[in-house]
């Protein structure tokens, strides 16, 4: 009976044990891929926003404001390297000055973007990332960017022995231990693994994990999710304002417009954009510009309400959603929006006055004026560009009976 139970007791441990290591493998496994995956996604971002930034800079060869966007993006810890090169692979701009003016080691084709992957002598693993920077669909030159993943593997070989280490303990435990043990170690390994799942699906409105501060997998779950919320940062949020982005106002887009149609409400979409801001650029630099555009962003966020979203829509235009808004409130909602901007003075470093802008304003109503997202938006559009023909620093609510809009406070 006794040789029995010790049997029992070291099948059991055992069964545990497996069972708790192909849990274990899959949901490492299952981490792996969704930070290796967003580590991409960061890269690659880094390297479009780049490129984005740097067109007008390659165009005017400011070499200044093209290295101040590499000397940002060398700051993130884990970029090894960002190198700018032209059409003939020659190095514009290189966080190692002594390289500047050289051919390229990577070579990259006409239109080329994309990711690849190589080891360093040293044993580190980069993924190498081209973007183009392009002007009217034609390539003008390249962003390279060298992003480590040493940060990626130590989290993952760190998940790996905490795990094999706690389950190999459990072995010299009796039936009870080896249940206390699973017990302990099933609920973070699921919480890890729901997680995981939910990073590597996009959904990153994840909860805090429970569990005990000083427990090995608790820390690593709050790892995980701490690393969930600077990823959503890094995903949803315009690098430059810290406003959402175009990426999330589509979805945000969708998820208001599907909320309006279940029941049966209006949404408004604002489309704002800031009246001779090439001037501002021209007249300052492309420095104070960026100034104006935080500043910006910064009185619109003051000035809306805590159910509508703010997002940075391209250059400078910014995109307000407003639910349950009818047009005429849509109206005196963009007017207040419009006064404060025309009032608000906005300082810049290196100048001794502070710069005054204003805006133009673009509204669109749903259901009155467009039936889907890309409708609602052109419609916005239209009436912005109404608003800009009256002389800017107006406001324009789009008329479907005659596709035109009408303007206010011009």
């Amino acid at each position: 009976m006794k040789s029995y139970r010790v049997k029992l007791t070291i099948v059991i441990a055992l069964l545990v044990i497996v069972s708790q290591l192909t849990t274990g493998f899959f949901i490492t496994r299952q981490s792996e891929q969704a930070l290796d995956e967003k580590h991409h996604d960061i890269a690659e971002a880094m390297a479009r926003n780049i490129a984005f930034l740097s067109t007008r800079a390659f165009l005017s060869r400011d070499l200044a404001t093209l290295y101040e966007h590499v000397r940002l993006a060398r700051q993130e810890k884990n970029v090894v390297y960002v190198k700018i090169v032209d059409l003939e692979q020659r190095i514009v701009v290189s966080d190692t000055l002594s390289e500047v003016g050289q051919l390229s080691p990577v070579e990259v084709g006409s239109r080329d973007r994309g990711l690849s992957h190589y080891t360093t002598p040293d044993g580190e693993i980069l993924a190498n990332i081209i973007w183009p920077i392009m002007l009217d669909d034609e390539p003008l030159g390249y962003v390279i960017l060298g992003y480590s993943h040493d940060e990626l593997a130590a989290a993952i070989g760190e998940l790996k022995k905490k795990i094999i280490t706690t389950l190999v303990l459990g072995l010299s435990g009796s039936v009870l231990l080896a249940v206390f043990i699973a017990g302990r170690i099933t609920a973070p390994l699921r919480e890890l693994k729901h997680l995981a799942r939910n990073i590597a699906a996009g959904r990153f409105d994840i909860d805090p994990p429970a569990g005990l501060a000083g427990d090995e997998f608790h820390v690593l779950a709050c790892t995980l999710y701490d690393m969930a919320r600077r990823l959503e940062s890094l995903v949803y949020n315009d690098p430059l304002t810290g406003i959402y982005n175009r990426l999330l106002l589509n979805t945000r887009l969708r998820e208001e417009l599907a909320r309006s149609r279940r029941h049966k409400c209006p949404l408004a979409v604002l489309i704002v954009d800031i009246d001779h801001f090439k001037r501002i650029n021209d007249t300052y630099g492309h420095l104070v510009g960026d100034e104006v555009l935080v500043g910006c962003a910064d009185i619109l966020s003051h000035h809306i309400r805590e159910e509508d979203c703010l997002a940075r829509f391209g250059g400078e235009e910014f995109v307000i959603l407003a639910p349950d808004i009818t047009g005429d409130n849509a109206v005196q909602f963009a007017e207040r929006i419009r006064v404060a901007v025309e009032k608000a003075p906005l300082s810049a470093t290196g100048l001794d006055k502070p710069v005054h802008i204003t805006v133009s304003i673009g509204i669109a109503i749903y259901p009155d004026h467009a039936s889907d997202e890309n409708e609602l938006i052109s419609r916005a559009d239209a009436a912005l560009y109404e608003a800009k023909s009256r002389g800017r620093n107006c406001t324009a609510l789009f008329s479907k009976e005659n596709n035109q809009s009408k303007g206010l406070g011009c």
